[in-house]
């Protein structure tokens, strides 16, 4: 059953989708872990994930996640620590299939430690230039907070403002919800 009243597993359908065909796939902030961990395990056994964040923290998180539930994947994932828009600016790929991204402050950490538009939309910008056709990016945001809020008006903005010749963008959140929950934005390349 689809779940219909959270975002983050909402998006696991979408990936589904895409996840048959990707090879090049970028998590722009692993966090945890989770998201990673998922790619990884329906990936195709020829994709490659990069998984990037921030945070020594995050990436020490996901690689023990990683070593625990699928270890075999070690070998199609590179960790990257940086900033998700000078990374994605330098990223040594041609073309993504899928980019993820999970915004907001990573759990039982610092939550001074945020992402933010002015970052977060140059990263979507550079990743989106790369984005291979049909290919397919997600942003869960979190408006629960002043700076959540912010930033997911500032990404709605900026996504409302593609050209929609070029891609497919929409949102999906819970309308029933208590205490603003995450939302969901959704693109994909046409051409």
């Amino acid at each position: 059953m689809i779940p219909l009243h959270h975002s983050v597993e909402f998006q696991h359908h979408l990936w589904l989708d895409a996840l048959v065909t990707a090879r090049t796939i970028v998590d722009i902030t692993c966090g945890n872990g989770h998201d990673t961990v998922y790619l990884l395990s329906h990936c195709h056994k020829n994709s490659h994930v990069y998984a990037i964040d921030i945070q020594e923290v995050a990436l020490t998180r996901t690689k023990e996640k990683l070593l625990k539930e699928i270890p075999q994947a070690m070998k199609q994932v590179d960790l990257i620590l940086g900033s998700h828009d000078s990374v994605l600016e330098t990223l040594p790929v041609s073309t993504i299939d899928l980019m993820v991204a999970n915004l907001g402050y990573l759990p039982n950490a610092d939550h001074q430690i945020m992402t933010q538009s002015t970052s977060t939309i140059k990263a979507l910008s550079k990743g989106l230039e790369k984005l291979s056709v049909n290919g397919l990016c997600t942003i869960v945001a979190y408006p629960g907070t002043e700076a959540g809020r912010k930033e997911a008006e500032d990404l709605e903005e900026y996504i409302a403002s593609m050209n929609q010749k070029e891609f497919h963008c929409s949102t999906w959140r819970p309308l029933n919800q208590a205490n603003q929950p995450p939302i969901l934005y959704i693109i994909r390349r046409r051409k």
